[in-house]
């Protein structure tokens, strides 16, 4: 069998910690993990002609994630990440070269060809990368799943592109925290289930992923088919990287003709693995 496609569009980022600096970004890191568990991927975004820019495409090429990046002149793109009390603050530098991703032939072919395709809000939250990502994804009609990670982060979101991220894909992930601001945006009402399953329906989604996947995670899938998996033992129940470990993993064992309830689980047990490394640490 021929592995799976994934193409990822929107931000990369350097984090840029107290003592240094490691390749961040959702998209790359849903990647990674979607290549560990058997697909190909790609990253479709822009970089600075920078030092940090080619450093980005060193740290890709470890991760086995083809980099079709354009280079502008803008710098390469950075999270300043520092300690705020008992907490680590991320601030995201604006004007960065991913604000100014164009629309480009090996970008195009990239979508056409993948089997999937993930994006976020953060990618889109300035005009001239928000057209170009909204024309990227119309343009993978044929791909099978679009995966709608929300990923809502500082104020880089409005109901207006939420709704038409929503309009254009067929998988949404969204944890508990962005569930609480998509309810208030929307004016949605009722329980948390019938909400999943109104937007599910509205929005004619192949799968809802929504919870806190180090707690709990229910899957809304085909034919009404609703898994649910607890993880009650776990302290680390917002642990670096858990969604990005569960959507990627999730996205390609689904593509490789898992069924709902075994992609589930074996998304679960990656996530899982990675906060019980957080709970060795702390």
């Amino acid at each position: 069998m021929n592995k799976p496609h994934i193409a990822g569009i929107g931000e990369v980022v350097y984090d840029i910690l107290p003592d240094s600096r490691k390749l961040g970004g959702a998209p790359a890191d849903f990647l990674s993990y979607a290549e560990k568990y058997g697909a190909n991927v790609s990253i479709v975004s822009a970089i600075g002609a920078d030092d940090l820019g080619r450093e980005v495409i060193s740290e890709l090429n470890k991760f086995n994630i083809e980099p079709v990046l354009a280079v502008t002149p803008y710098p390469t793109g950075r999270v300043i990440i520092f300690k705020g009390g008992s907490n680590y603050v991320a601030h995201i530098l604006e004007n960065a070269a991913w604000d100014y991703i164009p629309y480009t032939n090996n970008a195009e072919a990239c979508v056409m060809k993948a089997d999937a395709i993930y994006f976020g809000t953060l990618g889109l939250r300035r005009p001239y990368s928000m057209g170009t990502i909204l024309d990227l994804i119309d343009a993978a009609k044929d791909c099978k799943y679009k995966f709608f990670d929300m990923n809502l982060r500082q104020n880089y979101y409005s109901k207006n592109l939420i709704l038409e991220l929503l309009k254009r894909a067929n998988i949404l992930k969204v944890n508990l925290q962005e569930f609480k601001i998509l309810k208030n945006i929307l004016n949605l009402e009722g329980s948390d289930e019938d909400i999943c399953l109104n937007l599910k329906n509205k929005y004619e989604l192949e799968y809802l992923i929504f919870g806190d996947t180090a707690k709990e995670s229910k899957i809304f899938g085909k034919n009404n088919e609703i898994t649910t998996i607890k993880n009650p033992k776990l302290h680390q129940s917002f642990a670096s990287g858990t969604g990005n470990a569960f959507g990627g993993t999730f996205l390609s064992a689904i593509l490789q003709g898992k069924s709902q309830s075994d992609a589930h689980q074996t998304a679960n047990d990656v996530a899982i693995s990675i906060c019980k490394e957080v709970e060795e640490i702390y």
